[in-house]
C-alpha cells in the first residue's frame, strides 16, 4: 500500500504492458512516469487497466474510409500493413511480430492487396 495515497496496487493489466511496450516514448523516462502517474490516479482498484492510460497513448485504427463498423477483414488488413510499415516492408520482422509464418503474411498480403 502506497503511504501517501492509501492505494494498493499490485499489478498492471498484460493489455496496459503490451501498449508501454510498443509506445516510442519521445519524451523518454519522464514520460513513462507521467503516465504512470496518469494511471495511478485513475486507478480506482488495484490492477492498472487500459481504461486508466493516458488517451493519446492507447492504439487507434486509423481508416481511409470512415466506417460505422470494424470487420475482421479491415482489421486484419490494417495489423498486416502496420507491421510492415513498422518494420520499413521487412517481410519476416513483420510476421514476427504478427505471430503469423512469413508465408501466411505473404497470402495475406496478397488477398488484401498489399505489397
Amino acid at each position: 500500500m502506497d503511504a501517501e495515497t492509501g492505494k494498493n496496487i499490485e499489478s498492471i493489466d498484460p493489455e496496459v504492458l503490451d501498449i508501454l511496450m510498443r509506445h516510442k516514448f519521445p519524451g523518454n523516462i519522464r514520460e513513462l512516469e507521467n503516465i504512470m502517474q496518469h494511471a495511478f490516479v485513475l486507478c480506482r482498484g488495484n490492477i492498472i487497466q487500459k481504461s486508466h492510460l493516458p488517451h493519446e497513448l492507447l492504439p487507434t485504427i486509423k481508416s481511409d474510409h470512415m466506417t460505422t463498423s470494424l470487420t475482421l477483414r479491415s482489421i486484419e488488413k490494417h495489423a498486416v500493413q502496420e507491421a510492415l510499415d513498422h518494420h520499413g516492408g521487412n517481410r519476416t520482422a513483420a510476421a514476427r511480430e504478427l505471430g503469423i509464418d512469413p508465408s501466411t503474411l505473404y497470402r495475406k498480403m496478397r488477398r488484401y492487396g498489399i505489397e
